[in-house]
């Protein structure tokens, strides 16, 4: 060992015993597992005082080689600096994505609720519309039995009243044709009300 490289020796040593507690705090600095954050940065820090310590003895000894070592030490330090920088814009730059895409899928499911609200809404108006369309016809055909029945009351009394087989034959052929209107009038409500339900089942089936 020439005679150099003693005090260069000493100087290593109390740079480590220097920075042993600087060490021991980094150590307990929180990590978030991505390489960025407090703890590397205060080590990148603890490295740069590192480097000006031994520049600092370099110059006081004239020791070139201490010197040359501390500029290493400093541009391994700039580059880690500059890795983590990159390291932290690339999380920045992923969290930010995320929360683009987590916006997009909201938007998303909000369109997807607020369409599957209107396909309710004109589900609930078209059984609206056909529950109606049945009441009508039903009413129209209760209507209709009620004229029957007093038409057929009239005739009746017509036909107690006249003697005449001629005009009492008329009166049962008014009759007849009268209660063959009621059958096609039934039917007509009946085959509404199957059509009714045909379109219902139609409608369940595409809900479905």
């Amino acid at each position: 060992m020439s005679m150099r490289d003693i005090p260069r020796s000493a100087v290593g040593g109390a740079v480590k015993l220097a920075r042993l507690p600087l060490d021991i705090a980094v150590a307990m600095l929180p990590a978030n597992g991505h390489g960025t954050g407090a703890k590397p940065a205060a080590a990148i820090a603890v490295d740069r005082l590192e480097a000006a310590l031994r520049d600092a003895a370099g110059i006081a000894l004239f020791d070139e080689e201490l010197r040359e070592d501390a500029m290493r030490r400093r541009i391994a330090a700039d580059e880690r600096e500059r890795e983590l920088r990159l390291r932290a814009e690339a999380e920045q730059r992923t969290a930010e994505a995320d929360e683009r895409f987590s916006a997009r899928v909201d938007d998303a499911e909000d369109h997807r609720t607020a369409a599957e609200k209107r396909a309710e809404h004109e589900r609930q108006a078209a059984e609206r519309r056909r529950q109606q369309r049945a009441a009508s016809a039903t009413r129209r055909a209760s209507a209709r039995k009620v004229a029957s029945r007093k038409t057929r009351a009239k005739v009746e009394e017509k036909l107690e009243e006249e003697a005449d087989e001629a005009r009492l034959e008329q009166l049962k052929k008014e009759a007849d044709a009268l209660e063959e209107r009621e059958r096609a009038l039934t039917a007509q409500a009946e085959a509404q009300r199957l059509q009714d339900t045909a379109t219902k089942k139609k409608a369940a089936r595409k809900k479905r």
